[in-house]
């Protein structure tokens, strides 16, 4: 990604088969026919106690949002820069190769 944060995080499929199951109001069917849910991603301002970033709930229709039920937990990417090759690290790197080209 060039300027944008990556997350990385979990969702609950035990949780989601259940409240399809169950009815849940964020499932619906497409006209593919393929079982599709709504979600909500909620960014928090600071961390939780568990170091979440960010969690997801299923997104209930309108007149069902008192029904919100959370399926996962997203945490910033951290990101780490490669480290770089220090010179008493280089006599590993073989002079010449075998190769034919």
């Amino acid at each position: 990604m060039a300027n944008g944060k990556l997350m990385t995080g979990s969702i609950c499929l035990s949780e989601i088969n259940e409240q399809a199951r169950n009815g849940h109001s964020a499932f619906y069917r497409g006209k593919n026919d393929k079982i599709y849910f709504n979600v909500k991603v909620w960014l928090n301002e600071e961390k939780d106690q568990y170091g979440n970033d960010a969690s997801i709930q299923l997104n209930p229709k309108k007149d069902m949002e008192k029904n919100n039920i959370y399926i996962g937990n997203l945490k910033l990417a951290e990101q780490k820069e490669p480290e770089p090759l220090n010179v008493n690290n280089t006599n590993d790197i073989p002079q010449d190769d075998d190769l034919p080209f």
